[in-house]
Formats: C-alpha cells, structure tokens, sequence
C-alpha cells in the first residue's frame, strides 16, 4: 500500500522534477486535519504518522507512512478538506507538489485509477484492523497493529526478523489497538518473553514474523524462555 512501486521510474521522477523541495524537521507537522488541499507530499526519505481527531479531541494514531508515499492526494483530488494530520516522526525530505499540478499529474499519466484503487485498499486494510480487534484477546490485538505497522513500514532485519522504526511512544500502540496502556504493556511483555519480539524505545523487532502473525489471528502465544530484563517500559 504505497505509491512508489505502483508507478514506473520515469512517472515517479516526474513527480519529484515537478515539485519543490523541502525538509521537515522531526515532529514537524506536514498537513493538519481540516486545512485546505492546496498541495500534495511525495515523501522521498523520512517516516510519518497519520493522526485523526475526533470532535471531542481524542486523538488516534491511523497509521505510518514511509518513502515512496504521497500525503494528502485524495483532498486535492476531491477538493476537500484534509481527513488526517500527518507529523514527522523522522526528519522527512519531501518533494511539494501544488494540488493545481498534480491534478495535472494525474491526468497526463493516467492514474486515477491506480490512486483510487490505493485509496481503498487502504480504507479496506484499516476496516480490517478494526474488525479483527473487536474479537481478540489483549496479546493478539497488540500482535495485530505491530503486523500491520510492520507491512506498511517495516525493514529486513537479519536472515528472518523485522525491524520496526516507531518513532513514536509505545502508548499509541495501546491506543491503535483499542487498550488500555497496562493491558498493551502486558501484552507486549507476553511477546517480548516468548522470542517474538525485541522491544527498543522508539523501534522493534520482530524475531519470529510467522508467530507474530498466528498471535494476531487469535492463537495463543508459544511458550517462551522468558524476558531477561523483565517488563518492557512504556
């Protein structure tokens, strides 16, 4: 679920040769939710966080975005208001396209089927998420937001494992999966104490991918040897 393979070399260098440079430093706001669409984001390098308020300002975490990415598309496409605020978790270099121009963009290539189709291919995974949360246990629902963070973001990390760049508190995972923080803490302790996962600050890696993947369809954690260094602060 990500532009940059969905277009050819040549489509996607006209999109960088179009736009403006420009570096957003970490924790940086690229685009605010209900601002106007007045441009689009290709994001060459850099992590982001996609966050949604609600009116009585609750505020959850949708997803991450990495390079290769184009924020903001859909509001310059259908004229409307932003839907999401995207941060910077990372230092970000972007490439800023007017939305007049990438509409232009669209059009010349013909892609607005393709940037369709992305649209709900990500609306379908994330419906997804929210449903399969509604009937897991507090494990498989942590297990199930780090899967899906890990195939939007994650990196090969060694022969099988993942690695997962965060950038952001661990407490957004308690809220991505519909938990409570001390739930999500156990949870991970669980998975950290089974091999499957390694927990850094801001980043993790996933050991055992296919275990990861059967906790979050519900099956229970494999026993493990246990967690030298005890429970994984938040």
């Amino acid at each position: 679920m990500n532009f940059r393979p969905l277009a050819s070399t040549d489509v996607w260098r006209d999109l960088i040769d179009r736009g403006r440079r420009r570096i957003y430093p970490c924790k940086s706001v690229l685009l605010a939710q209900g601002e106007s669409p007045d441009c689009v984001i290709a994001l060459i390098d850099g992590l982001v966080k996609v966050v949604q308020s609600s009116e009585c300002g609750d505020e959850l975490t949708l997803m991450l975005r990495g390079p290769g990415e184009i924020l903001g598309e859909m509001g310059a496409l259908l004229g409307r208001p932003r839907s999401a605020t995207v941060t910077a978790v990372h230092r970000c270099t972007t490439v800023v396209l007017p939305s007049h121009a990438f509409r232009g963009y669209v059009e010349r290539h013909s892609l607005g089927t393709v940037i369709y189709q992305l649209t709900v291919e990500r609306l379908n995974s994330h419906e997804r998420l929210r449903a399969d949360l509604l009937h897991l246990p507090p494990a498989g629902r942590v297990a199930r937001v780090v899967s899906h963070i890990a195939d939007e973001v994650g990196h090969p990390q060694g022969p099988t494992g993942l690695l997962v760049e965060l950038g952001m508190a661990r407490t957004e995972l308690a809220t991505m999966a519909s938990m409570s923080r001390s739930s999500a803490l156990a949870a991970l302790s669980e998975l950290q104490s089974a091999g499957i996962l390694a927990l850094g600050r801001r980043r993790l890696i996933i050991k055992d991918v296919a275990s990861l993947r059967a906790v979050a369809r519900g099956e229970q954690i494999p026993n493990g040897i246990g967690c030298k260094n005890g429970t994984p602060a938040m």
